[in-house]
């Protein structure tokens, strides 16, 4: 587990080379999903099934 400033640290290493690849990230700290361009959550939803949540944070924020 990285701690909050190696977290932070490395969220801005992606973004400055997000031109030049793609990158997935699996993360639940907040520095990581705020810096994300897009957000997929995954979750077990009522009874068996899975659910799967997309979410374009950069539309998002251009919205505001």
């Amino acid at each position: 587990f990285l701690d909050g400033a190696n977290v932070e640290r490395l969220s801005r290493m992606i973004k400055r080379q997000a031109e030049q690849a793609q990158f997935i990230v699996v993360s639940l700290r907040r520095p990581m999903i705020e810096a994300a361009q897009r957000t997929i959550g995954v979750t077990q939803a009522r009874g068996a099934y899975t659910q799967v949540l997309g979410l374009d944070l950069e539309a998002q924020s251009a919205s505001r």
